[in-house]
């Protein structure tokens, strides 16, 4: 945890980073933060390497990029439908690759083995981008009309859509359903 002042001081060294390029020296962080001593720039910069938005890189500091996290909302089925549920107070951290600027973003824990053949289990969480469009082949999260949610591929043959489990022991659904977003991550935890 830092101080207001802290982040008020880190959050202008992100930006002259972003900006120049490159890292400002001692003095040059002097100029910008308007900080007389060179000792109090190193202790603010030392704060902030041992609170973790800083690392050291020989001479110089490298900016430690923030952790995105969405809510984990609920669990999901992959098997039987079950009731959505609207949060489960838990936040999930996403790797840097699958941080994206547009789409809101939500985790569920899957729970069931109908999705078994294609790499997902019990337990594992998978990411979802809201969006009520998909295409064939998309895995997706589903609204039934029984308020339930499920875990299947989206099957699209002219104009009937269906829900295809990924293991041969559960049947397709063909029930009207509303997509609630397309699964764009899978994170597992050994």
């Amino acid at each position: 945890m830092i101080t207001k002042k802290q982040k008020k001081f880190l959050e202008k060294l992100k930006r002259t980073v972003s900006s120049e390029g490159y890292f400002p020296s001692v003095r040059e962080i002097c100029e910008l933060t308007g900080l007389s001593s060179p000792a109090t720039v190193h202790s603010y910069l030392t704060r902030l390497v041992e609170s973790g938005y800083l690392r050291r890189d020989g001479r110089s500091w490298i900016v430690i990029p923030e952790k995105a996290t969405i809510p984990l909302v609920g669990i999901v089925p992959a098997g039987s439908p079950l009731e959505i549920f609207e949060s489960l107070g838990e936040e999930v951290e996403l790797p840097e690759w699958m941080v994206e600027k547009n789409g809101d973003k939500v985790a569920l824990r899957v729970q069931g083995e109908s999705m078994r053949d294609a790499y997902i289990k019990e337990g594992d969480v998978v990411i979802i981008k809201k969006t009520p469009d998909a295409e064939s082949g998309d895995m997706v999260v589903a609204l039934m009309e029984d308020s339930t949610i499920t875990l299947k591929r989206l099957k699209k043959s002219g104009k009937d859509v269906w829900l295809v489990p990924e293991n041969p022991e559960f049947d397709p659904i063909y029930d009207p359903f509303e997509l609630v977003g397309k699964v764009i991550g899978v994170l597992r935890r050994y």
